[in-house]
C-alpha cells in the first residue's frame, strides 16, 4: 500500500504539469489604454486602444493609420470641404476587422462592425494648410449597438 502512494502522487503531479502546459481555451485581450461604455464618447489617439463595454459583448477601437487629411481649414473658404480619411482596427467576441472612415471637417463619420456603429464626433485638431503628425490627431468616438 505505501508503495502505490507514491505513484499515485506522482501520476496526479503530472496531471497538474500537463493540464499547465494545455492552451487554453479562453482568449486574452491586450490592457486597453481607454475603457468606456457603449453610448459614451471617448477621446482616442492614434496608437492608443480603446475597450468599450457593452452589455453581454465588447469592441476594442484603435487607429491604425491616418491617411490623406483634405480637411478645410476653418479660417478658409474652401470649393471643398475635404475629409480625413482613418483607418480602424476592430475586434470583438467573434471577429477582428479594419474600416476605413472618411470625417469631413465637422466630424460626424459612422461606421458599421457587426452589431456596432462606431461614430466619429470630432477630431482635433481641425484641418490645416500645414502638416499635423499622426501622434497630434485626437478622435472622439462614441459606440452604439444597432
Amino acid at each position: 500500500m505505501r508503495v502505490a502512494a507514491p505513484r499515485i502522487a506522482a501520476l496526479l503531479g503530472a496531471l497538474v504539469l500537463v493540464g499547465a502546459c494545455a492552451p487554453s481555451s479562453t482568449p486574452t485581450y491586450p490592457t486597453p489604454d481607454i475603457q468606456a461604455l457603449a453610448g459614451d464618447p471617448f477621446p482616442l489617439r492614434a496608437g492608443d486602444l480603446a475597450l468599450v463595454v457593452v452589455e453581454g459583448d465588447f469592441l476594442y477601437v484603435s487607429v491604425q493609420s491616418i491617411g490623406i487629411d483634405s480637411r478645410c481649414p476653418p479660417d478658409a473658404e474652401c470649393a471643398e470641404p475635404g475629409h480625413l480619411v482613418v483607418t480602424l482596427e476592430l475586434e470583438d467576441s467573434s471577429r477582428q476587422g479594419a474600416a476605413q472612415l472618411l470625417v469631413p471637417p465637422a466630424g460626424d463619420a459612422v461606421v458599421t462592425f457587426g452589431g456596432f456603429e462606431i461614430h466619429a464626433l470630432r477630431v482635433e485638431p481641425p484641418g490645416s494648410a500645414t502638416r499635423i503628425l499622426p501622434t497630434d490627431y485626437v478622435f472622439v468616438f462614441q459606440v452604439t449597438t444597432r
